[in-house]
Formats: C-alpha cells, sequence, structure tokens
C-alpha cells in the first residue's frame, strides 16, 4: 500500500487546549550537537545522542505573547511540499545580557529549538535544517506602560512537521547539561 494513503482519522479530542508558548530552549546552538534521535512507533523522539555533550539554554516567555506556527507549503504542480516553522518569542526588559545573547543567535543559521506551549507539549523545531533568528525588533516602547524588550521571529524550513518530544527533556537527552 502506498505510504500517500491515510490508515485512520483524527478524533474530536476535548476541548481542553490552550494557546501560547510557555518556553523555548536552545539546543547547544547547533544542529550538530545532537547527532541523532531515537522515536517511539508513532515517530515521537523520545532519546537524543550527542558526539560531545548538549546544553539545552532555556529561555522563559510571558503567556499570551509568544507562538509558533507550522505553515504547510505546497507546490503541487512541481510534486514539492515544505513545512515552514516560525517561532515569534517576546522578551522584556531590553539590556546588555539580551543584546550580547541577541548578537549570537543572530549569527547562528542552525539552531535547533525545543518550544514548549502552555499545555505541556514538547516541540522540535529545525530538526534537520537548523532554524534561524529571521527577524524581529528591539524597542523602548513610547507610553510608559508600553513594552520595553525584544520580539524575535526564528524561521525553519523542514521535509515534515515538527516532531513532538515525548518525556522529560532531562530523560530524552541524556547527560545534556540544562540550563534554566
Amino acid at each position: 500500500m502506498s505510504t500517500c494513503y491515510i490508515s485512520s482519522g483524527i478524533e474530536l479530542g476535548c476541548s481542553d487546549g490552550i494557546g501560547s508558548v510557555k518556553k523555548i530552549y536552545i539546543v547547544g546552538g547547533a544542529t550538530g550537537d545532537v547527532t541523532g534521535y531515537t522515536y517511539n512507533a508513532d515517530g515521537a523522539i523520545t532519546g537524543a545522542t550527542s558526539s560531545t555533550g548538549t546544553t539545552l539554554y532555556g529561555f522563559n516567555l510571558k503567556r499570551n505573547t509568544s507562538d509558533y506556527t507550522q505553515n504547510i507549503q505546497k507546490d503541487y504542480v512541481n510534486g514539492s511540499i515544505f513545512y515552514n516553522q516560525v517561532l515569534n518569542a517576546v522578551f522584556y526588559k531590553y539590556d546588555q545580557d539580551k543584546r550580547n545573547q541577541l548578537l549570537t543567535l543572530s549569527h547562528n543559521d542552525q539552531i535547533q529549538i525545543i518550544v514548549v506551549d502552555q499545555n505541556g507539549t514538547q516541540y522540535l523545531m529545525g530538526q534537520e535544517n537548523g532554524s534561524y533568528l529571521s527577524g524581529g525588533a528591539t524597542t523602548t516602547g513610547t507610553q510608559f506602560a508600553d513594552r520595553n524588550g525584544m520580539n524575535l521571529t526564528f524561521t525553519a524550513d523542514e521535509k515534515e512537521p515538527s516532531r513532538v518530544i515525548i518525556g522529560s527533556l532531562a530523560s530524552v537527552f541524556t547527560g545534556a547539561t540544562i540550563v534554566e
């Protein structure tokens, strides 16, 4: 049987999901830090291997400010399809440390990012091709009540949609250093 035919449906499920991104982790800064992933029967990530050890750098986000989108890009005539993954992350109080992080992130075009949504689902962005800082802005705001901070947009183009990571990051990235 061809893999182009579906073999099951999608259940309606419960109306208990919420939106927004809670936290992101930058995986060691480059796709080369992780040398492979293991998957369960459904294709979810259950393990990661590394040749040099991996560090996951955590970035906390305020609720209702950041989002993760996967846009399906298909060209019917050419028979091509890919998934454009876009993360919009909002950070508050622009300062020298955030400026230094911004500079480092802007120079790296092979970033893997773990996106954790408000439901606790963990997605791996840029698994094969890496993601990169594709845009954004820093702002002081105009009014006293305006946000002082930065909006960063990360983009990845992948052959498949993001895989979900099952289990705690400490158990999946065995031996990794997790910097919260």
